[in-house]
């Protein structure tokens, strides 16, 4: 702005606030409260705060009117380069985004901070002459920070993706060296992403970096061109940018804020795309398609952003001043000569299941060097072998095949093996009969009929034991009595021809597990797939003490008789499908033992209370303010979620239409501002009710 003002005597947690449905609709966030919680925490940094943005804006002032030079007058690099790692926190689905739709999003990146956007045409003329090259750009790390090989992509199988704050940073790479992302499913705020300016983790240098959802992360996958820029507005606060409203999440209020920026026209924030809004200096047209604006049509930094933002990349605060260093460049493997160091790979999309008859194209993701070569070996597959760099692959009998790659280039060759990687399926129905029915008594797991996917590799999947059946003499278990947390296997049934089954089809099977302590979670799973295991519905989860079916047992578990528990789910939507699968999906989480056995699909028989079916939870229950609601569908339906006082007052709705089959989660933010006290969750499925107790602290 023109007008330089005080800006908030605060920490600046800055977000992306937008309804999923309407990308357009701001939705109220968090940062006040957060805000007032660290300087609470840290009453010493508001004052000095302030001093710094005063001595900040002052040397930003001085920088551009030398024609951007550096604070200290001497020349600008041509180019900072800052190395960048995701972190990835995901349960399996499908938060955990692609490889390819994270380059996506550094592609977006460097065109935006270098102003190689396609869009740049589109920037009204009042601003053309100021649009900036800020000459900034991002690279993935390539050394991790012990000198490992890296792709600069960490996965982390974590239930802290569903609730997205400061403590969900896990595993932060050194922020001196590395610029930091946290990718996940859900911010408990209601945000899209947030990130603090540098001054603000000082005291805090564990927060440092940006958490963002990853719906909001690239244009392909699960992101979209019109969500592509968060990151980039995020980066923009990372690196000591305002909104250009100033320094609250409040657009559209009045004209009385400053970005401390001098190019950038005073405005009081836009949520909508009106590019001629003069509101606050008629007939000064306000610049909506910067990228720290809320309308979701930028494309531009300004000239003074690219200043501030240079500025505070050669200030120490923060250790943003070590990030370009040509000795961190270096070190992250940003600069060095790419080296092939591994070796890997993924099939179409990542789906490695097919019909018979049906082809699979695969793609070379192996680090970090280019290679020249590649000789592939598919077992089962037509052709066997391939030297091209993206083989299609028809399979044409039913099974579960390796695939290897060998790639090779100047620096030499890396070699990698899947073990089990491509499942071939029937096109017709295994079985066509009025009743299905599998109790493991023959042949051992895996075999021609039920097949295993064992995504941690290892020896600890579904097997075939004898310890113990709920009737027979055999079941299958997963021993997960040891440390496995993280660990993903499913079982999955032979394709099954439900309009064979005598009446209503559903499915019963027989489970016993115990937790190792009270709060273990492991997660059993029932999907079903009706495109040859392309892709899954899910039907029912079963977590923690709703998986349980023995209490808490500290030793390995072995059931008795009386601690297996028949399920039951109904697959009435399924009555008219030629070819079912079923998944059995199992995630550890610091538990114990699993078993399954008596699987049966029939007609005709009682069906568990919807209760059972929706496995409605909430945690954290006792909560410090927030929540997350989960529960399962297992067809389309009407649904509610109210929260009431002990009065049995309604306080907020959280949510009332209709929901698809599946599971739903869904947050109380800190916007209700729930008191501490008691309050009742009610859920409302198609007519029928469930309430909860929540206990605020």
């Amino acid at each position: 702005m023109n007008k330089i003002t005080q800006l908030l005597s605060a920490l600046f947690i800055t977000a992306l606030t937008f309804n999923f449905a309407t990308a357009q609709e701001l939705k109220i966030c968090s940062t006040t409260e957060m805000m007032n919680k660290y300087f609470n925490e840290h009453p010493s940094l508001k004052q000095a705060y302030l001093e710094q943005e005063q001595a900040s804006v002052l040397a930003d002032q001085a920088a551009f009117a030398k024609g951007y030079k550096e604070g200290d007058g001497k020349s600008m690099l041509p180019i900072y380069t800052i190395p960048v790692v995701f972190h990835i926190l995901h349960e399996g689905g499908p938060e955990n985004i692609s490889d390819a739709q994270i380059f996506d999003q550094m592609r977006i990146l460097n065109e935006d901070y270098r102003k190689l956007n396609a869009d740049i045409s589109a920037v009204v003329p009042s601003f053309t002459a100021i649009a900036a090259d800020c000459e900034i750009q991002f690279a993935l790390a390539k050394k991790d920070p012990l000198g490992n090989c890296t792709n600069g992509i960490d996965r982390i199988y974590t239930s802290e993706t569903n609730v997205g704050d400061d403590d969900s940073k896990l595993n932060q790479w050194p922020r001196n060296k590395y610029l930091n992302v946290w990718v996940v499913k859900i911010i408990s705020s209601g945000a899209a992403g947030y990130a603090y300016l540098p001054f603000s983790t000082i005291a805090s240098p564990e927060n440092d970096g940006i958490v963002i959802l990853s719906t909001y992360v690239g244009s392909i996958g699960s992101g979209s061109v019109t969500r592509s820029r968060a990151l980039t507005h995020e980066i923009g606060h990372y690196l000591n940018l305002n909104h250009t409203w100033g320094g609250t999440n409040d657009p559209g209020v009045d004209c009385t804020g400053s970005d401390s920026v001098t190019d950038t026209p005073q405005t009081e924030g836009h949520t909508t795309c009106t590019l001629t809004s003069s509101v606050c200096n008629p007939p000064i047209i306000e610049n909506v398609q910067n990228y720290m604006e809320y309308a979701y049509c930028s494309n531009m930094f300004t000239n003074g952003q690219k200043s501030r933002m240079r500025t505070a990349l050669t200030s120490g605060t923060a250790s943003r001043n070590n990030l370009w260093t040509t000795s961190n460049l270096s070190s992250t493997g940003v600069s060095t000569p790419a080296v092939l160091c591994l070796a890997d790979f993924q099939s179409s999309d990542a789906v490695n299941a097919v019909c018979q008859g049906d082809s699979l194209t695969f793609t070379d993701l192996s680090w970090n060097g280019d290679p020249t070569s590649w000789a592939w070996t598919f077992s089962g597959g037509t052709p066997g072998t391939s030297t091209d760099s993206m083989p299609v692959i028809t399979y044409n009998t039913p099974g579960v095949y390796n695939v290897s790659l060998t790639v090779t280039n100047g620096s030499g060759s890396v070699n990698a093996t899947k073990t089990s990687y491509v499942t071939v399926y029937p096109n017709t129905a295994t079985y066509a009969v009025p009743i299905y029915s599998e109790g493991f008594e023959g042949s051992a797991v895996p075999n021609v009929d039920w097949n295993v996917r064992n995504a941690n590799s290892g020896t600890n999947t579904w097997t075939q034991t004898t310890a113990a059946a709920a009737t027979g003499t055999k079941s299958v278990r997963i021993v997960n009595a040891s440390t496995y947390d993280g660990n993903i296997d499913e079982l999955i049934s032979p394709p099954i021809d439900m309009t064979a089954i005598s009446g209503t089809p559903s499915l019963t099977y027989k489970v016993a597990h115990a937790q190792k302590t009270s709060t273990s979670a492991d997660k059993l799973q029932i999907y079903v797939s009706t495109t040859c295991g392309q892709s899954w519905s899910l039907r029912q989860t079963l977590t923690g003490a709703s998986l349980s079916t023995a209490g808490v047992i500290s030793s390995s578990f072995v059931p008795t008789a009386s601690q297996w528990v028949t399920k039951t789910l109904s697959f009435a939507s399924l009555a008219t499908e030629t070819s079912v699968f079923v998944m059995f999906k199992f995630t550890s989480d610091a538990g114990n033992n699993v078993y399954l056995d008596d699987i049966n699909i029939m007609g005709n028989v009682g069906i568990d209370e919807l209760a059972n079916n929706i496995n409605f939870n909430m945690y954290p229950n006792p909560t410090e303010g927030n929540t997350i609601i989960s529960f399962n569908l297992t067809e389309n339906k009407e649904t509610a979620i109210t929260v009431y006082d002990v009065l049995g007052k309604e306080i907020t709705n959280v949510y009332n239409g209709n929901l698809n089959a599946g599971e739903h989660q869904y947050s109380i933010a800190d916007k209700t501002k729930l008191s501490s006290g008691m309050y009742f969750i009610k859920l409302t499925v198609g007519g029928e009710s469930f309430t909860k107790k929540l206990i605020v602290k």
